[in-house]
């Protein structure tokens, strides 16, 4: 990256920021105005009667009690109140279930979510597909409240988060609120991280140690150590990973390290500070119509955020997250011409969330300020600036829940760009749900689709300057059923149309280019069921049938199956503690172009996964055996057109913590 390059970006950041923060600040300082004085005598009786939403809500005990700062404040540990009266179909998985299922990575965690699905990319990234959508970077990803998806591909490589510092993974499908964001026309993510012993942990010096071996060269570890003191803590996680790859030129080498700081500074107010870098080097073996044996790349991401979270009263808190991305690729293309992609990202997030103490209201504001800077050997350099605001308003009757949310964002290249969220819930009997929602938002091209996100060594796609952006409605109704942990039924419509949808052409000459449809829409139903027992048995099934079509051609749209099954059966002995877990996936056929030809057709496929973990001690060290087996029957499939999957492969190891 030049230096003028990082000097503009820096230069764009504060003058935006300037004019971002202005108005957020304005509007926190009187909120914190209005509601900081006058409490009232009713006041306190509304907290007295909704004392357990409260505490839900934001950690405050009923009055004028001082609030205990946890990991997850302001953002996380309001999701599980949330997603129990909104309209918004929301799942969340937490630290608990991560450790009890020995789930390695946050690609392996998503995909134990119920209607989401990852395919690891040959490059840099991840397709995420919510509800059995197949559009790349449609999925929005947070991290602590702040986005990391990448400007250059939209993806987010999700390996550069290591699950050990996991704390909650939510997952928003759409319409997603806007008070999350920009973006997420096809649902959102939101990952929490932490100190990696969680909040459960009461030792003060707290060491994990998982070493682990398996197929096709397989060999991975991580080390992570917390220190924790009366109002501070520190912890690192440091991990490496190798692995050959079946096919020629598919082995991948990586390793990052990541460290954690919070600090109390106040009674209600608390800091943390992250930083983390992550280094890959690896193959692109290419599609087998198209390979790239001698093609190698070698990616770097440094990151550092900086969080402030607190207070004003009771009522309000609020968050500031400064974050900043370093990315540097270096890319050897087949013909042994080498370029390189330098990425830089600073930005500027703030929250606040009014939980308000009749327990009427709620308001939720978000704002951002963010500077993209690309330098491209081949395309040159792209500059990006992002500034938006959000609010967000619910009212709650006693069986009923509105919410109406809207926000506007401007984009220096692409201009303004409105949304909308608004729905309504309706609570018919206990343990009931009843929910209508609809939401509009706007997707703006990556750099890669309008410039090139190939670099050269996998040269199979060119970028289109003249992209417009993508104009999304989307409804969905559902009706659920959940008691407890163990007992849930959910059953949901969901439709969404696109103006100007972005979808990609695969020439004679193999190589894929994005253009504008007029209009795609996608609908379907899903069903999610979960069931457990006393004595030990966990069940649960997500089911998603769809169709799809793009006007222009009538056709399909690109990766987008029209039926998608998965059911998971979990079994625990409480003596000796021995877990089993068994997975099976089937998806139906899909195509990887707007014209579905038949030759670039993917069939359909069944999937088997299995998993056992049988904890023990070592005198004063917790220890665990696993053992996981991913496809198990051998099945012969594609994740992406021209890129088979690796087959039966397997992983063992050990987990020890003291």
């Amino acid at each position: 990256m030049k230096l003028t390059s990082g000097v503009r970006a820096a230069a764009r950041f504060l003058f935006a920021w300037k004019a971002w923060s202005c108005l957020f600040l304005v509007v926190m300082l009187s909120s914190a105005t209005v509601y900081s004085d006058d409490d009232g005598d009713d006041a306190g009786e509304h907290r007295a009667a909704h004392g357990t939403q409260q505490a839900a809500g934001n950690g405050a005990a009923p009055g004028n009690a001082p609030l205990v700062m946890e990991t997850m404040v302001v953002t996380a540990d309001r999701i599980e109140a949330y997603a129990e009266s909104h309209p918004g179909q929301v799942e969340l998985l937490g630290k608990e279930e991560i450790g009890r299922r020995n789930l390695r990575s946050v690609e392996e965690a998503l995909r134990a979510m119920p209607g989401v699905d990852v395919k690891e990319s040959s490059g840099i990234g991840a397709r995420i597909s919510i509800r059995g959508s197949g559009k790349s970077g449609g999925v929005m990803v947070l991290l602590n409240g702040r986005p990391i998806n990448g400007s250059q591909y939209g993806s987010t490589d999700l390996s550069t988060i290591p699950i050990d510092i996991v704390q909650s993974i939510t997952v928003f499908k759409p319409p997603v609120p806007v008070w999350l964001g920009p973006g997420g026309s096809d649902g959102a993510i939101l990952i929490v991280t932490g100190d990696p012993a969680g909040k459960q942990e009461d030792k003060r010096h707290w060491t994990k140690i998982r070493v682990a071996g398996g197929s096709y060269g397989l060999a991975e570890g991580s080390l992570s150590h917390r220190i924790k003191a009366d109002n501070s803590g520190f912890s690192a996680t440091a991990a490496g990973n190798h692995r050959d790859g079946k096919r020629t030129n598919s082995d991948r080498d990586s390793g990052n390290l990541s460290l954690h700081w919070e600090q109390d500074l106040a009674e209600e107010v608390r800091m943390d500070l992250d930083g983390s870098y992550y280094r890959s080097e690896y193959g692109s073996a290419g599609p087998l119509d198209n390979p790239t044996p001698d093609a190698r790349q070698t990616y770097q991401k440094a990151t550092i955020d900086g969080r402030v979270q607190g207070v004003f009263n009771p009522a309000w808190d609020y968050r500031l997250n400064l974050y900043g991305d370093r990315v540097d690729l270096e890319d050897r293309s087949q013909s042994g011409f080498t370029s390189t992609l330098d990425s830089m990202k600073l930005g500027l997030k703030g929250e606040s969330n009014r939980m308000a103490d009749d327990a009427i209201w709620d308001l939720r504001l978000s704002g951002i300020v963010e500077c993209d800077d690309v330098d491209h050997t081949l395309s040159g350099e792209h500059d990006r600036t992002t500034a938006g605001i959000g609010v967000q308003a619910d009212r709650h009757w006693k069986a009923v829940t509105g919410t109406l949310g809207v926000r506007g964002d401007y984009i220096s290249d692409f201009d303004f760009s409105p949304g909308i969220s608004g729905g309504v819930s309706y609570h018919p009997a206990e343990h009931w749900t009843a929910k209508i929602n609809a939401g509009y938002k706007e997707t703006i091209p990556t750099f890669g689709q309008l410039y090139q996100p190939s670099h050269g060594s996998i040269d199979q796609v060119r970028g289109n300057p003249d992209l417009d952006k993508e104009r999304i409605w989307s409804y969905d109704a559902g009706l659920e059923y959940r008691r407890g942990e163990t007992q849930l039924f959910q059953l949901a419509l969901f439709r969404s149309d696109t103006r100007d949808p972005i979808v990609h052409q695969r020439g004679l000459d193999l190589i894929y280019r994005p253009v504008n449809a007029d209009r795609a829409w996608r609908h379907g139903i899903e069903a999610t069921v979960k069931l457990g027992s006393e004595a030990g048995l966990m069940a649960d099934f997500n089911a998603i049938v769809q169709d799809s079509e793009i006007e222009d051609t009538g056709k399909e749209l690109p990766y987008t199956p029209r039926v998608k099954l998965k059911g998971t059966v979990q079994y625990t002995w409480d003596t000796p503690g021995t877990r089993l877990e068994a997975t099976a996936r089937y998806c139906s056929r899909q195509y990887s172009e707007v014209e579905n030809r038949r030759s670039q057709r993917m069939d359909d496929h069944v999937t088997v996964d299995i998993k056992a973990a049988q904890p023990f001690r070592l005198k004063a060290v917790s220890a665990e055996w696993f053992l996981t087996v991913e496809n198990l029957l051998d099945a012969e499939y594609e994740s992406h057109f021209g890129y088979p999957d690796d087959g039966v492969r397997f992983v063992s190891g050990m987990n020890l913590t003291f």
